[in-house]
């Protein structure tokens, strides 16, 4: 490195963006180099680095596509139809979503499996709940590819002898645990299509899913322990499922009908009372059980489609009716097996975590990462109780994929927690999402968790299930910037004029070529709603929904959501560049260390025509009139010293709370709706984990609206 870990602390944000943070020791033995050498030989191109070669994949998606699937050993009963390049018909635009790979069939779970035949006695999964306060102990178990196999055996087994067939939807209202996992591959095996919420889900927000899912099964669980405590579940369960049967007795409904409730014993003290009809997971698995006549290890996968639906994953639709976004499974396997076997160069020998609900994407992108071999490690609980918890799965398990995000490692730094300190760590990639990680975190990981340690930041979304940038062991990681846009993701950046800006110029992150991760469309909603997400903003290309910027490096440089980016006077930038003055260590003294949350948005003024900067705050403790005043002055003139006059909020205030999604990220649009004066009828309420806190805001709308005339 040009400078050392110890002065790039020193310095803030501005100054560390592009700075290097790390770089592979051997770039030509990573997968990635190896790929690239492949590729120049087979198709007699020379491709001398990294950005020759994802230019190369961008302009020839259909011969990339075929090499990934080659590389990727992909399990299939038939391949494509015609020859090289057939796997895209050559005139495909990127909307209406384009077939792929037309002919193959496949499944999904039985490439996801595929290492239970060749190292059935390495563990497969590990699973570890949060630590009993009573007992002082992680809840742990595991399972080897060998015994990973036979409950997936069972299980399949289980679901057609109840009647679940190619097509038919299956939900989980579940924690984390590998009954969840067994379940979902036990789905794909059959050919039925997957969706699941998070048990912390409110009742609510899990029905407004399901009555567009409609599954005939749902896998759920008694309790679960998170921050110190068990919490009942049943109770939640019981609800949902009394309203969704209500709800399909009462309208004439044609459709699939909820025909069992299967709930796991999660947690074992807590016990539980099921109702009629419902039945535990040890008794579905025993109905799985093989005849005398049968293999018992025998799993019938059904070859299916390269474009057949696998699941259906959840936006947040804090401001309508959540997108019901429906992946196909040829398409998330050659994506996820790309991220992990290729950019992330994972092997068998790997032990990889994201720390995950099963109603995140980040479920999904872990468990595709069997396809590796590695062993998994699945996570319920709170991350910080205590803060060294998920450090000590590190240390114990030896993971070397350790997967969070910005706002848990903004965490650790803020409390000045040092993994390296206590546990003797294997960890070789950290990787990151959720929100943009911002430049000092980058030297506080190395720091805190190891020097050699690849820093990886990655951006996709529920939207694609997997990455358009992200980590690429063959590449410099450089602060504040993803490393790269992925291999066959042909990311640019265009202005509000739809023209591609060049490097180092902000503006909207658009994919301008079909890929095969491409959502189907929406599970039982209009195609109107699935092209106007994605493809109405700017007609033939990908627009998704963030602010971005490409950095010299090749990388990008993340900036915020588009629909939160803000234009006081005519200048665009991202609320991330207020929050990451907020959440650095460095500056925060005197009366901002109070500050726990915070969240940017724009009020229109009374003409309509410009905006000012609106900043929320949510401080620890009380604060006295001239302690807030103070605050107040300290946080504009951080941010005019730091940003420009431009950034600097012309409203502060203090509110209890800022609005999260069930997933836990800050959500700006609702609020930004509500300042300017639209009613709450017009936010979808359900899909917030706090919606309490959104009167505050309408209060504030009215005062701050008023204020603006008084002054205008």
């Amino acid at each position: 490195m040009a400078t050392s870990t110890k002065e790039l602390m020193d310095v803030d944000d501005t100054r560390l963006l592009g700075q290097p943070m790390w770089s592979p020791k051997d770039p030509s033995s990573t997968r990635m180099d190896t790929f690239r050498r492949k590729i120049s030989q087979e198709h007699g191109v020379a491709l001398e680095n990294y950005d020759a070669l994802w230019k190369w994949s961008v302009a020839h998606p259909s011969l990339f596509w075929e090499a990934i699937w080659r590389e990727m050993g992909v399990i299939a009963s038939k391949r494509w139809d015609g020859g090289p390049g057939a796997s895209l018909d050559k005139d495909a635009k990127i909307y209406p979503p384009p077939l792929w790979f037309k002919g193959a069939r496949l499944n999904f779970a039985e490439n996801l499996m595929r290492h239970c035949k060749t190292q059935p006695d390495r563990v497969a999964v590990i699973q570890s709940t949060e630590v009993d306060t009573k007992t002082g102990k992680l809840d742990e178990r595991q399972l080897t590819y060998r015994q990973l196999w036979q409950s997936v055996a069972n299980a399949t087994r289980a679901m057609r002898r109840r009647g679940v067939k190619v097509g038919d939807t299956v939900a989980s209202y579940s924690a984390n645990n590998t009954e969840n996992l067994i379940a979902f591959l036990a789905c794909s095996a059959v050919g039925a299509v997957w969706s699941s919420a998070a048990a912390d889900f409110a009742p609510s927000g899990v029905l407004e899913r399901l009555r567009t899912v409609q599954p005939k099964l749902i896998f759920s669980v008694n309790a679960v322990r998170y921050n110190g405590k068990v919490h009942d579940h049943i109770s939640k369960l019981r609800m949902v499922v009394n309203q969704l049967a209500q709800e399909q007795s009462i309208c004439s409904h044609t459709g699939q009908r909820l025909e069992g409730v299967i709930v796991i014993d999660n947690v074992g003290e807590h016990g539980a009372s099921l109702d009629e009809n419902w039945t535990t997971w040890d008794s579905f698995l025993s109905q799985g059980q093989s005849a005398t006549d049968e293999d018992p290890a025998h799993i019938l996968f059904e070859q299916l489609d390269f474009n057949h639906p696998l699941w259906i994953l959840f936006s947040s639709g804090t401001t309508g009716q959540p997108k019901s976004i429906t992946h196909r499974a040829g398409g998330m396997l050659l994506q996820l097996s790309k991220e992990h076997l290729i950019h992330g160069d994972m092997k068998p020998s790997d032990v990889t975590f994201y720390f995950t609900t099963t109603g995140w994407m980040m479920w999904n992108y872990l468990i595709a990462s069997l396809v590796s071999g590695a062993t998994i490690i699945l996570f319920d609980g709170s991350p910080l109780k205590p803060p060294c918890v998920l450090w000590d799965i590190a240390e114990r398990h030896g993971i070397t994929v350790f997967g969070t995000s910005a706002a848990y490692l903004a965490a650790l730094e803020k409390t000045g927690y040092m993994p390296i300190e206590k546990h003797k760590l294997k960890v070789t990639q950290v990787l990151s999402t959720g929100s943009p990680l911002r430049p000092s975190l980058y030297p506080y990981v190395l720091k805190a968790i190891g020097k050699d340690v690849l820093v990886g930041s990655v951006s996709g979304g529920t939207d694609i299930c997997s990455l358009f940038a992200g980590h690429n062991t063959a590449l410099p990681v450089y602060a504040g910037e993803i490393q790269c846009r992925n291999l066959g993701m042909d990311v640019d950046i265009f202005d509000i004029n739809g023209k591609s800006v060049g490097i180092n110029k902000e503006g909207d992150l658009v994919c301008k070529t079909p890929f095969p991760a491409q959502p189907l469309g929406f599970w039982r909603q209009s195609e109107k709603k699935y092209e106007d997400s994605y493809y109405s903003q700017n007609p033939g290309v990908w627009h998704h929904g963030d602010f971005a910027m490409l950095s010299q490096h090749g990388g990008l440089v993340m900036l915020g959501r588009s629909d939160g980016v803000l234009n006081p006077g005519g200048i665009r930038f991202g609320s991330s560049d207020i929050y990451e003055l907020l959440e650095a260590q460095e500056g925060r003294t005197g009366a901002m260390l109070a500050i726990d949350d915070s969240l940017v948005v724009a009020l229109k003024t009374p003409t309509g025509d410009d905006e000012v900067v609106i900043l929320f705050l949510v401080l620890s403790g009380k604060v006295t009139e001239e302690q807030w005043n103070e605050l107040v002055a300290e946080v504009k003139l951080l941010v005019k010293n730091k940003r420009s006059a431009r950034h600097v909020p012309r409203f502060v205030k203090r509110v209890a709370g800022v609005p999260k999604t069930l997933n836990g990220k800050r959500v700006e649009v609702p609020v930004k709706k509500l300042i300017n004066g639209a009613p709450l009828s017009s936010i979808n309420q359900a899909t917030l984990q706090n919606p309490e806190v959104l009167d505050e805001y309408i209060r504030l709308g009215e005062e701050l609206r008023d204020e603006l005339k008084r002054v205008a």
